[in-house]
């Protein structure tokens, strides 16, 4: 996983997040699991390697929460996608206090067939798909 994200904590407004996933990175501690889910059926991770998102909107709701509207782009197809992001906190590393970090947790929905994912009912998941993200980043 690797992207930048630009933070304006007076103004979140004028904030911005850039995302990209290996598509082949997911692990869920099964590998036949993992195999099936990087094939065509899923992910198809060797036509389409990355999952993206790259916000477009940011809207303040609360006083550490915003709304975070973005494109996710995820097996092939880009989507708007609304999160709600909640800024966590932001702190010095506690071995190297020159260095400061940041964490946000975002929680959001898809619908796997709206990014061509249609075989998830034959395995019992779905039709929604929950995102749990939490990250933390450097400040440069």
């Amino acid at each position: 996983m690797s992207g930048e994200i630009s933070f304006d904590k007076d103004d979140v407004t004028k904030s911005s997040i850039e995302l990209k996933i290996e598509a082949a990175s997911i692990d869920t501690n099964h590998e036949q699991r993992d195999t099936h889910l990087k094939s065509p059926d899923f992910l198809n991770v060797e036509e389409f390697p990355e999952v993206t998102f790259k916000s477009t909107a940011i809207e303040k709701t609360g006083d550490k929460t915003a709304k975070v509207t973005g494109d996710l782009s995820l097996a092939g197809t880009a989507k708007p996608v609304t999160l709600d992001v909640t800024w966590n906190s932001e702190s010095p590393l506690p071995w190297d206090a020159k260095t400061i970090k940041t964490g946000f947790s975002a929680t959001g929905a898809i619908t796997g067939a709206d990014f061509g994912i249609t075989k998830l009912a034959d395995f019992g998941l779905g039709p929604d798909l929950l995102l749990d993200v939490d990250l933390e980043a450097i400040k440069k």
